[in-house]
């Protein structure tokens, strides 16, 4: 009899098939067990300054580890749909990225989920990892690191279709990782504006994209020679070999 762990019970709750949204969703963190040891779910502590669905906006959540997922929650609150994006695997060894945090409270957090009956066809807040890039491979480890596609998102003329007229990332600081600024590019040029949240100030700015064909192809340069690895499993993630030693002489 094949057996299912918590976690693959748990994806049910964050993509149930009525969810508009649902098909986005990655399941590949899902398939793996629970951590050992407690991770607890801490409520969101600048929930007052998110945002409330109005069905004309989606959100990208930027934000580091179980972080997003407790923001998650008050955006889920506030009429929103969790959608987790997260791609990346674990591995043998010492993973680049530590993903116990995450996976510790995927469970929790989608039962609170499941209990608040959202609606179908409420609007997206997709969730992804501010640390996704984070780190450095080193021999031996696995090189979980991960990013962002345009395909892992609906794209401007979908979200269109379904009423949602501009994005807005929930994040803190300036700083913006290459890939999620070309998937708003890209956004922007079907027609979908962005702007960016500041969850430690409240403030809201607007996001100016170049849209010329050079900066695309940047973008897409970036995506090709990053040097992430792909696994199998369906995310990212490998383990990095140990340099092969040479004699320094010539054959």
């Amino acid at each position: 009899m094949q057996s299912f762990s918590k976690l693959e019970f748990a994806f049910s709750n964050w993509a149930p098939h009525r969810f508009r949204w649902a098909a986005w969703a990655k399941p590949v963190l899902f398939t793996y067990p629970e951590p050992l040891g407690h991770h607890r779910l801490d409520e969101c502590p600048y929930a007052d300054r998110l945002p409330v669905a109005t069905r004309r906006e989606a959100l990208v959540v930027d934000l580091p580890g179980a972080e997003s997922i407790s923001c998650a929650l008050a955006l889920a609150r506030n009429g929103f749909i969790p959608v987790p994006l997260f791609n990346a695997t674990t591995g043998e060894g010492q993973d680049v990225l530590d993903l116990d945090p995450i996976l510790g409270v995927l469970g929790q957090a989608g039962e609170q989920l499941a209990a608040l009956n959202l609606p179908d066809d409420a609007p997206p807040a997709f969730l992804i990892d501010s640390r996704r890039l984070d780190g450095m491979a080193k021999p031996e480890m696995f090189d979980n690191r991960w990013m962002l596609f345009p395909q892992d998102f609906p794209s401007g003329r979908l979200l269109r279709s379904a009423g949602i007229e501009s994005a807005t990332v929930i994040r803190r600081g300036d700083r913006m990782r290459h890939d999620l600024r070309g998937v708003l590019r890209l956004l922007k040029r079907e027609g979908v504006p962005s702007s960016a949240l500041d969850v430690d100030t409240g403030a809201t700015r607007e996001l100016v994209h170049d849209l010329s064909i050079f900066s695309v192809l940047g973008d897409h340069i970036a995506f090709v020679f990053h040097g992430l690895r792909e696994n199998s499993a369906g995310g990212f993630g490998g383990r990095v070999p140990m340099p092969q030693a040479t004699s320094g002489g010539y054959m």
